[in-house]
């Protein structure tokens, strides 16, 4: 299924900033929860990437970070400095120095190191998730500044103290000689690089007005198709249907998606051909909305239509909106993120089963050449 990809220019589709309604108002709540929905759907992909490809590592993310008991051996060492020395401005030790002068910085958590061995080097590979506009700024302050924390306050005191237990016999821990720090080669795959949101609706509740959005990566690749070691890019795509768009169809389409949702890509393609043979009339109305370049909206639509359950983390935002009192409100808002964070943790991992099965079921709509588009790269 690699080979059908979303729309060719499907960056050209309208943007808009991340914490922004449909009326172009701007929440601080809404931003923060959609930052970490981009994030934490990242960390997700690469944990799932870098486990496959290194049965022995680990991920420290910032879901993870504080629980440093779920980490064994050398990396609960790691993970220990860390959280004792990862800030912004002094560690311990220069506090202790000078108590009266200094202040601690605030704690720094990267959005996903991923910690593996490589002969006696323990690697700590950094990557980070911002905005398109944000990506100077984070290369600067984020990337470079947490790999100079990690070499200046963590990585020599954590490394003392592994060698120091394997010496005294505690062999287990599988001490490295060394600790280095690396910006991630890793970027994510094709049929990762969207993740759907809800669709929004300005108050006034017209129908013909709902947006359909969702949280696009391709920009990590730009400006040559490789991109930066340890940076991944996103922005999110916010367009109307016209009045008139076939939900109705893609309703219909959902339903049998759902209905075939455990067979293999081998069935579900010859399933979906015999419901467009069977179902005419469907096949040529999104045939019609392909043709006019609104392949990906109805994409993100078929798979929030198909899977009720991927919504992004901002939905808790609406329900805790309506709580009475400020005080209230913020502690509903943050019971509510930690309790969908957890939630998205554990499902976000489907997504890009989702889209794959999405793109499938529109496939058979290629071959008549109006659907011309739906393939592209990154």
């Amino acid at each position: 299924m690699a080979d059908i990809q979303l729309l060719d220019h499907y960056c050209s589709l309208p943007t808009r900033k991340v914490g922004q309604d449909s009326e172009g108002n701007r929440s601080g709540f809404r931003l923060h929860l959609e930052s970490l929905t981009a994030e934490y759907y990242m960390v997700e992909c690469f944990t799932k990437y870098f486990r496959q490809r290194y049965p022995d590592s680990e991920v420290i993310s910032q879901l993870s970070y504080l629980d440093t008991k779920r980490f064994r051996g050398a990396t609960e060492i790691l993970a220990k400095w860390m959280l004792a020395e990862y800030r912004n401005e002094f560690g311990r030790d220069a506090l202790k120095r000078d108590i009266k002068t200094h202040q601690p910085g605030g704690r720094l958590r990267s959005d996903m190191l991923g910690v593996r061995a490589e002969g006696t080097t323990m690697v700590l590979e950094l990557v980070e998730v911002t905005t398109v506009g944000e990506a100077e700024k984070t290369k600067v302050e984020d990337l470079q500044h947490k790999t100079d924390t990690l070499q200046r306050f963590v990585i020599d005191p954590a490394l003392k103290e592994m060698l120091t237990l394997q010496r005294a016999g505690r062999v287990s821990i599988g001490a490295p000689t060394r600790i280095e720090v690396r910006r991630s080669t890793w970027r994510p795959y094709w049929n990762e690089l969207y993740y759907p949101l809800l669709p929004t609706q300005p108050s006034t509740g017209a129908p013909g007005n709902v947006k359909y959005e969702w949280i696009c990566y391709k920009p990590t690749f730009r400006p040559d198709g490789i991109g930066k070691d340890g940076l991944v890019l996103y922005e999110i795509h916010s367009t109307p249907l016209p009045q008139g768009a076939p939900i109705e169809v893609l309703r219909r389409v959902a339903r049998r998606l759902r209905e075939l949702e455990n067979q293999h890509q081998l069935v579900l393609l010859p399933a979906m051909q015999q419901y467009w043979d069977d179902n005419t009339a469907d096949s040529r109305e999104l045939k019609k909305w392909l043709a006019i370049g609104l392949g990906a909206a109805l994409l993100v639509t078929l798979v929030v239509l198909a899977w009720p359950t991927a919504v992004p983390l901002a939905a808790a935002a609406a329900e805790t909106a309506g709580v009475a009192g400020a005080a209230e409100a913020a502690g509903a808002a943050e019971a509510a993120q930690l309790a969908n964070a957890v939630r998205y943790a554990q499902s976000a991992t489907k997504v890009p089963g989702y889209f794959e099965r999405a793109q499938a079921a529109l496939r058979p709509l290629l071959s008549g050449g109006p659907g011309r588009g739906l393939v592209g790269s990154h």
